[in-house]
């Protein structure tokens, strides 16, 4: 995921990672920080399965992590480090769980019990949806892309 998140950039000019397809919508910036943001979430509650298994667990409040972080001025660069290394710890982790450990679990407020296993099944299923999504904003940026 990372590497297919560092291409993407590649290729953006800083006017296109802060253009934003309306006002309301995120940028390409802004999807790689909630993006980051999902990491910590995640790999926190992957933790809480693992040392506190049954904990309750809240929702976090996407959209507003995302404004708080500023990460529409926030280097990107800086934010795809810090989520290829988050990301990069988790993988190493998930790789020495056992079976029984994979199915220690946390209970979501939403979801109700989530095990480590399903948690990082769905971190599969977020990151797919929103490459879709910076796919179709980055071009959309691209076509916007005033001429020079």
């Amino acid at each position: 995921m990372p590497a297919r998140l560092a291409d993407v950039f590649e290729d953006l000019s800083n006017w296109e990672r802060i253009w934003r397809p309306e006002p309301i919508k995120w940028n390409c910036s802004e999807v790689a920080g909630h993006l980051l943001d999902a990491e910590i979430a995640f790999g926190y509650r992957v933790r809480v399965a693992l040392a506190e298994p049954g904990k309750m667990m809240d929702v976090y409040a996407q959209d507003e992590w995302v404004t708080a972080q500023g990460y529409a001025d926030t280097p990107a660069d800086d934010t795809l480090d810090t989520f290829t290394a988050l990301r990069r710890n988790l993988v190493q982790l998930a790789a020495r769980l056992t079976d029984a450990e994979m199915q220690r679990h946390y209970e979501h407020a939403k979801r109700g019990r989530q095990t480590v296993l399903e948690t990082l099944e769905f971190m599969k299923i977020h990151d797919a949806r929103h490459l879709v999504q910076l796919g179709r904003v980055s071009e959309l940026a691209r076509q916007a892309r005033p001429l020079n």
